[in-house]
């Protein structure tokens, strides 16, 4: 018996030995990957002040690959488009993509040092190379943008492969991030399986300026906590840039000769004003990654699908763009002009704030249906017919069609033939449902019910207001509005609804009640029952279609802007366009400055992205 005891303690120390040493290998392995994630993205900061090196700087230039995109030493393909109307056809970006693939089999095997590299070939992003090669095993690739100045950190991605693990033998990319009007050091890094460098490439290339007048760094101040700003791109929408551009025409002119009038054509030099328009990316130094130009439209967002990202390229168009760069599709919106942003509904359908192109045509007043496999357009919803009654009194108002009466100015779906629709100039949120039939019907409103006071049948849809235990214990900023409301308007009510807000986002996470979702936006805080000072505002509702009830769980304040701009909470952080003095910031959760950026030409939005799973890895 002894000598069993004896044998169970053994076996059991032996045990708790073998645990425990399992555990702390766990734990160790786990430190490191947490220590690996926390390199990775320190390294993607994108900020010169966590770098401690410039790669540009200890690059051996004997080991360097020139690249050339003209002379004697050409090695990099070029296709010329000749207007942004050209990028924007399918056929062209087809012809280029031959282009590429002709190349590619006349030449053989391409390999890292002997690279297909093609200067932004499809014409969609004046800071991006197409590249091909082969390698001997499967590697992912790590590709790091460097330049020569001090002011221009080090850009470094893993690129995306597509592929399992993202390991490949083949690799296909487009390569984002390069600075215009620098010569740029591109380092392409190989690691197998086991995470091991097996690798590195470098090449340089001069890359040509932007003819768009976009500014390579913007304004941009200090970082206040390096630890806390977010990784990614700022996706920038903006008016576009006017700029000088030399033209020569011929004119005719008569002239005394010999005694007699002749005439004769000559060449006149001279200026004209153009108008660049193009969608933005720049890091968090400020410094422009990414320059994608549209035809003649800004646009307001754009939305990543499954097979590239969708973006309104002129004022009637919506372009489906992969991640190579290749204009895959082009949707044309027949009979109205966009005039804001669009949302996508998950199944196949794009949905569009527009302008019916008729004369005295109501801005921003209908909604646009697109399939995206037909291409096919339709009207979903016109506001006018469905608010006739404010619609009328608008016009009675005005003496006249009053083109803004409405502004829907932001739009999200929730659900099969459902929209939430912001209004800016009524101060209010609609939910529409049976949109795409004759007859749709506004199921609720999300305002104050004095704006609706004048119009009964349009009351009872609004939408009441409910408090939590936790609000009665308001922010002081919180106090502050609510009171103004109650000395200026005696309301009873808990709280005031959003004025003139923009750019509203519709969640439903898991954790909510059946019928419940979140709706944040920009509360502008101006126009109709905006509160007279200088704030706008971060709110989020949490609305229950069940009770037909909403409450205000979020408000956070910023830095006025009447028109325009939008916020978006990533979390720990929210980033802020402040439209109205054209600039933009990262702010914390409690709306504390992170970093604040200004540029040269009128905002409209701006949102971040890590463009993960998309060029990056």
């Amino acid at each position: 018996m002894k000598k069993k005891l004896i044998t169970v303690l053994v076996t059991s120390l032996l045990m708790i030995a073998a645990i425990g040493a399992f555990l702390w290998k766990m734990n160790d392995m786990s430190n490191k990957l947490e220590q690996k994630d926390a390199e990775i993205i320190n390294e993607e900061k994108d900020l010169v002040s966590v770098q401690s090196t410039k790669a540009a700087d200890t690059v051996d230039e004997y080991d360097v690959i020139p690249l050339y995109l003209s002379g004697d030493k050409k090695n990099v393909v070029t296709i010329e488009h000749s207007s942004q109307n050209d990028i924007y056809d399918v056929k062209n970006s087809l012809k280029a993509e031959e282009t590429i693939t002709d190349v590619k089999g006349r030449a053989g095997l391409y390999e890292p040092e002997t690279a297909l590299w093609a200067y932004n070939p499809y014409g969609t992003n004046n800071s991006s190379m197409y590249v091909y090669f082969n390698t001997s095993g499967k590697y992912r690739c790590k590709c790091t943008i460097s330049v020569k100045d001090s002011k221009i950190p080090d850009f470094t991605r893993t690129l995306q492969s597509q592929t399992e693990g993202n390991l490949t033998k083949e690799h296909e990319y487009q390569v984002i991030g390069l600075v215009q009007g620098k010569t740029n050091f591109i380092i392409l890094e190989f690691y197998n399986s086991s995470d091991e460098l097996v690798d590195t490439v470098t090449y340089k290339i001069d890359i040509p300026k932007s003819d768009m007048g976009s500014q390579t760094i913007i304004k941009n101040g200090d970082e206040h906590g390096k630890n806390k700003i977010s990784n990614g791109l700022y996706v920038v929408f903006s008016d576009g840039k006017n700029r000088k551009v030399k033209t020569t025409r011929i004119v005719t002119r008569k002239i005394r000769k010999n005694g007699r009038t002749v005439t004769r054509r000559i060449k006149k030099n001279g200026y004209k004003k153009v108008k660049s328009y193009a969608i933005l990316l720049y890091d968090n130094s400020g410094v422009l990654r990414g320059e994608i130009p549209l035809d003649g439209y800004s646009g307001r967002n754009l939305h990543m699908l499954y097979n590239g990202i969708a973006y309104a390229c002129a004022d009637n168009k919506i372009a489906l763009v992969n991640p190579l760069g290749q204009v895959t599709k082009v949707y044309k919106i027949n009979g109205y002009k966009q005039s804001g942003e669009f949302a996508y509904d998950g199944f196949g359908n794009f949905y569009v704030i527009a302008t019916s192109n008729k004369k005295k045509s109501v801005k921003k007043s209908c909604i646009v249906k697109v399939e995206i496999e037909s291409g096919r357009t339709s009207t979903a919803l016109d506001m006018n017919i469905l608010l006739a009654p404010v619609y009328r009194q608008a016009v009675k108002d005005s003496g006249k069609v009053n083109p803004d009466w409405i502004d829907i100015n932001s739009i999200q779906v929730t659900g099969t033939n459902q929209l939430l629709i912001s209004s800016q100039a009524l101060s209010s949120i609609f939910k529409v449902n049976n949109v795409n039939s004759l007859m749709p019907q506004v199921d609720y409103i999300i305002s104050n019910k004095s704006i609706w006071n004048n119009f009964k049948g349009l009351k009872k849809k609004v939408l009441a207001k409910t408090q939590e235990e936790s609000e009665a214990t308001s922010t002081p900023e919180t106090q502050e509005i609510v009171s103004i409301f109650d000395d200026n308007q005696k309301s009873s009510e808990p709280f005031m609804s959003q004025a003139g807000q923009n750019a509203i986002i519709y969640e439903r996470p898991s954790s909510l009640a059946e019928g419940q979702y979140y709706l944040s936006m920009l509360n502008n805080n101006f126009g109709l029952k905006a509160v007279n000072n200088s704030k706008s505002y971060y709110y989020r509702y949490l609305v229950d279609e069940t009770a037909r009830t909403y409450m205000r769980t979020d408000t956070v304040s910023f830095e006025k802007t009447k028109d325009e701009g939008n916020i978006v909470n990533l979390g720990d952080v929210f980033i802020y366009c402040n439209a109205d003095k054209n600039k933009f910031m990262e702010a914390d959760s409690t709306g504390k400055l992170i970093k604040e950026f200004t540029i040269d030409r009128n905002l409209y939005r701006v949102y971040k992205y890590d463009w993960k799973e998309f060029w990056f890895a």
